[in-house]
C-alpha cells in the first residue's frame, strides 16, 4: 500500500490502492503516483445531505414564504366540547363528541358540531375507528362567509398509542369525506348542491400526569397536541395544507370516568381564495366520559 493522501471523507467512502510508483520533483518533492486504485464516491451520503436540505426548506422557509405572501386576520373564540369513549365489550367501544363553537366575547355563533363514531380495539396500543358527523358553520370573525355551511363527512381513523417514561404519546390518523352545502343564492336558505372533497388528518398528543405514572382521581395533568390538516381532490382549491391547530391544556381527573380540561388552542386556517389566512385565538372547555371495559377498579389508564 502507498501512502495516498487523504481525500475529503464527506466524498471519498474509501480509497485502495493496488499499485503505485514514487516520482521525484525537483530536490526534495517526492510524491507517489497511483497507478490502480479503486475509489467509490458516497453517494448516499450526497442524497442525504440534499434531502436534508429539502426537508429544512420545506419546514423552516416555505412556511414563512407563503404567509409572507398572505393576509392574516385575527380571531378570539370560545370552544365548549363535550366527549364520550364507551366500551361495549373489550374489543368494541362507542365515540361520540359534541361542540358548540363561540366567536368574539362568545355572543357570535362559529359552529355547532356533532360525530359518532365506533372504535375496535386491534391491539391494547393500536386502535381502528369509523364514522360520520354533522356540523354547521356560520358567517363569524374578520372574514365572515357569504352565508352558514352545513357539512357532513364520514371518516375513518387509525390510533397508534406508546409511553416514554411518564409521557403518554397517540399518533392519530384520519381520513375524511366531506359533503358541503352550497347555494347559487346566498339570500336563499336552500342548499341547491353538495361539494364533495377529502382530507387527511395528523395529530401528534402528549399526556403527562402531575404526579405519579397514571393519571388517577383527584390529579391533575397536562396535554400537549398539534393536528395538520391536508386537504385532497380536485375542489381543493389553492390550498393544500388546510388547517393546523396547536393545543395546550390542563386537565383534572374528577372520577374514574369524568376528566375535564380547560386549554388553548391556537387555530390557523388557509382560506380557499389563496391569499387569506385566519388565527383563531381559542379558549377550549372540555369535558370528558370515558367507561373502559374490564379495567380492575382503582386502575385508571392516562389514555
Amino acid at each position: 500500500m502507498c501512502p495516498v493522501e487523504p481525500v475529503s471523507a464527506s466524498w471519498i467512502a474509501s480509497v485502495r490502492a493496488v499499485d503505485c510508483t514514487r516520482v521525484t520533483r525537483g530536490s526534495s518533492s517526492v510524491v507517489w503516483r497511483v497507478t490502480s486504485h479503486e475509489i467509490t464516491v458516497a453517494h448516499s451520503t450526497v442524497q442525504r445531505r440534499t434531502k436534508t436540505l429539502m426537508l429544512v426548506f420545506a419546514v423552516a422557509v416555505l412556511p414563512r414564504i407563503l404567509l409572507a405572501q398572505r393576509e392574516t386576520h385575527t380571531n378570539t373564540n370560545g370552544w365548549f366540547v363535550f366527549n364520550a369513549d364507551v366500551a361495549i365489550n373489550e374489543k368494541w367501544a362507542v365515540l361520540f363528541d359534541a361542540s358548540a363553537r363561540r366567536s368574539g366575547t362568545f355572543d357570535e355563533a362559529m359552529a355547532n358540531f356533532v360525530r359518532g363514531g365506533l372504535a375496535y380495539e386491534i391491539t391494547d396500543n393500536v386502535r381502528a375507528a369509523i364514522g360520520a358527523n354533522w356540523s354547521r358553520t356560520y358567517p363569524y370573525g374578520e372574514l365572515p362567509s357569504d352565508y352558514p355551511v352545513t357539512e357532513r363527512r364520514i371518516w375513518e381513523q387509525l390510533q397508534l398509542s406508546h409511553e416514554i417514561g411518564r409521557l403518554d404519546l397517540s399518533h392519530r390518523y384520519r381520513l375524511e369525506q366531506r359533503f358541503r352545502g352550497r347555494r347559487d343564492d346566498p339570500d336563499v336558505d336552500l342548499i341547491d348542491y353538495w361539494e364533495r372533497s377529502s382530507r387527511f388528518r395528523y395529530q401528534v398528543k402528549g399526556t403527562l400526569p402531575l404526579s405519579g405514572d397514571a393519571i388517577e382521581q383527584g390529579e391533575a395533568y397536562l396535554s400537549l397536541a398539534n393536528e395538520l390538516f391536508v386537504g385532497i381532490g380536485r375542489n381543493v382549491q389553492r390550498n393544500i395544507f388546510d388547517q393546523n391547530r396547536a393545543t395546550f391544556s390542563v386537565g383534572y381527573r374528577l372520577t374514574r370516568n369524568w376528566r375535564t380540561e380547560v386549554g388553548f388552542l391556537e387555530h390557523v386556517i388557509f382560506k380557499s381564495n389563496g391569499t387569506d389566512v385566519e388565527r383563531n385565538h381559542t379558549v377550549t372547555f372540555t369535558l370528558s366520559y370515558s367507561r373502559p371495559h374490564l379495567r380492575p377498579v382503582g386502575v385508571t389508564p392516562s389514555r
